[in-house]
C-alpha cells in the first residue's frame, strides 16, 4: 500500500534536511581537519628549518633560541605568555582567543614531537576546548593540555 502524497512529501523533506545537515557538519569538520593538517605540516617545516639553521652555525641570539621568530607567525610569542617565573605559560583566557592554527602549534610545542595524526590533534584541541579549567582566565592552559594529552611535559 502506498503512503499518501502528503506523508511522502514530509518524508522527502525530512530526508533532504538530514542530508543537508550532515553535509554542512561534514564540510565544517573536513575544513577544520584540513587546517590542522596544514598547520602541523607548516609548524614541522618551520621547526626543522630553525633547527637546521642552528646546526649550520648561523648566528642566533639567545633570545632567538628561546623565542624563535617563526613562533610569532603562529601567535606564540613567548614574551606575551610568560608567568611570574619566566616560563611560557598561556592561560585559559589566551586559549579562548587563539585561532585553530595557534592551538595546533601550541599543542605541538607541548607534545614535543610529531602528533600521531591529524585526527588525534583535532581530538586533543577539542578536549582542551571542553575542559572546564580551559575557561578559567588564570589557569595555565599547559596543565589542561597535559590532562588531555595524558602525559606530563
Amino acid at each position: 500500500m502506498k503512503t499518501p502524497t502528503t506523508r511522502r512529501r514530509v518524508l522527502w523533506a525530512l530526508s533532504l534536511c538530514t542530508i543537508v545537515t550532515r553535509m554542512a557538519v561534514g564540510g565544517a569538520l573536513l575544513f577544520e581537519l584540513a587546517v590542522i593538517g596544514h598547520a602541523v605540516s607548516d609548524f614541522r617545516r618551520d621547526t626543522a628549518t630553525a633547527q637546521a639553521d642552528i646546526a649550520r652555525g648561523e648566528p642566533a641570539t639567545p633570545e632567538e633560541r628561546i623565542n624563535p621568530p617563526y613562533l610569532r607567525q603562529y601567535g606564540l610569542d613567548r614574551n606575551l605568555y610568560t608567568d611570574i617565573h619566566g616560563n611560557f605559560s598561556p592561560t585559559g583566557a589566551d586559549w579562548r582567543q587563539w585561532g585553530l592554527r595557534t592551538k595546533v602549534a601550541a599543542t605541538l610545542m607541548w607534545l614535543g614531537h610529531d602528533p600521531p595524526g591529524t585526527w588525534w590533534t583535532y581530538v586533543q584541541i577539542k578536549c582542551v576546548d571542553r575542559f572546564p579549567q580551559a575557561h578559567a582566565d588564570d589557569e595555565p592552559i599547559v596543565d589542561v593540555a597535559d590532562a588531555c594529552l595524558g602525559e606530563p611535559h
